[in-house]
């Protein structure tokens, strides 16, 4: 018997993007249309809405009534638990990702930490708390500071039910660094921003304006082929999103991992969507 392949699911971050008509959605496509169409071409999105205001069940339930079966979704935890430090919101997003999960529509969760949440016993100890919040749905930490490059940092999180997420981004000694794939995980979840450091800090749309060469995506083949031993699943997410970038450089790496990678299975969009479906948040 032959290996089974690694299913690989591709996409972007966010999908509800205005300069994106034209390029990829048909002229004239509102923004109640984006997500239908999107389903079509994608089999996967990662949520960003989620970041800035907490869903309810109720609009995840439309959420997963409204895409084809198959459909996945990771949805980034809210701001106000990554970012102000603040409970409140966490366990309404659990609940409200139950649903999703109810409906075999759930990759998982992003817990994205800004620069400024640095490797301290006050900080370990509220990833700690955060942690048991989320469960016992999958969840990724996206950290953006150096200081938590330090070894067994994946097994630290594995006792904690948590995933490492492996980033793209400038060579800045700040930062998390480029590429780390913690060699002990089975469910590799990869984000890619940008890697013009002058734009880091710009502000805006500024940072994630960045259009990935062959080159740079054959990096991220090799490191999935380096990680295939262990792995049972991979998520790719392009959160460079400005103009048509992220959704060129997604697709030109399934291209890529098809033709050069045959251990993985490129997950293809589940087909045409129902008759009616809604943005997240349309009511």
């Amino acid at each position: 018997m032959g290996t089974v392949p690694i299913p690989v699911w591709i996409g972007t971050a966010g999908y509800s993007w205005p300069d994106w008509v034209g390029p990829f959605y048909p002229s004239g496509t509102s923004a109640a249309r984006m997500l239908p169409y999107y389903a079509t071409q994608f089999p996967a999105v990662e949520i960003n809405n989620t970041f800035y205001r907490p869903p309810t069940p109720q609009q995840l339930i439309k959420l997963a009534a409204r895409t084809p079966p198959g459909f996945r979704f990771s949805l980034k935890v809210p701001r106000s638990v990554s970012h102000e430090r603040s409970d409140a919101d966490l366990d309404p997003f659990r609940r409200a990702v139950d649903e999703l999960a109810a409906r075999d529509r759930l990759i998982g969760v992003v817990l994205q930490f800004p620069e400024a949440f640095t490797n301290t016993l006050a900080n370990r100890d509220w990833l700690d708390r955060v942690a048991a919040g989320l469960r016992p749905h999958p969840a990724w930490v996206e950290f953006r500071h150096e200081s938590w490059h330090r070894p067994r940092l994946g097994d630290w999180l594995r006792e904690r039910g948590l995933d490492l997420v492996a980033i793209d981004v400038p060579d800045l000694p700040q930062l998390f660094p480029r590429g780390v794939v913690d060699p002990g995980t089975t469910r590799l979840y990869v984000r890619l921003h940008s890697r013009v450091a002058g734009n880091w800090y710009a502000g805006g749309m500024a940072r994630y304006d960045y259009d990935y060469s062959d080159g740079e995506l054959r990096e991220w083949v090799v490191r999935l082929t380096d990680a295939s031993p262990r792995l049972t699943e991979a998520h790719i997410i392009f959160n460079n999103c400005h103009e048509f970038q992220g959704i060129a450089n997604a697709r030109r790496l399934g291209e890529l991992l098809r033709a050069e990678a045959p251990g993985f299975q490129v997950m293809a969009p589940p087909g045409p969507p129902s008759p009616r479906q809604l943005s997240l948040f349309e009511e």
